[in-house]
């Protein structure tokens, strides 16, 4: 999670050099814990992983990561790499360019506004 994260801030980075406007940045994960880690402020007894999930709490909690989600893992196309059976997202994906993510497989958090509006 954490190295998908420095690539996609660091894309995010760049398009917004390029197209002089803000993009947004969502992440998603098929992990409940780590889901929960981050967005309920839970935390681990894994040391290795305190200080990845720190840092994307701290990269959430200023708003670098617009939207934080977990998907069923039946629907996340990145299963296909990291498990050895068929994925029909991610064959969904190549074919249709979408990516199907279901609201009844579906929890993000919502955030509430600050003073500021941001």
């Amino acid at each position: 999670m954490a190295h998908g994260f420095d690539m996609g801030i660091a894309i995010k980075t760049t398009m917004n050099a390029m197209l002089r406007r803000e993009i947004s940045m969502y992440l998603c994960t098929d992990s409940k814990s780590l889901y929960e880690c981050i967005s309920k402020l839970g935390t681990t007894q894994e040391k290795r992983l305190m200080i990845d999930i720190l840092c994307l709490r701290e990269s959430y909690e200023r708003r670098e990561i617009t939207e934080l989600r977990w998907i069923a893992g039946n629907t996340n196309p990145a299963d296909a790499m990291t498990k050895s059976k068929a994925c029909p997202a991610l064959k969904n994906l190549i074919d249709n360019n979408y990516i199907n993510l279901n609201e009844a497989t579906l929890k993000w958090v919502e955030r509430v506004q600050d003073r500021n509006g941001d």
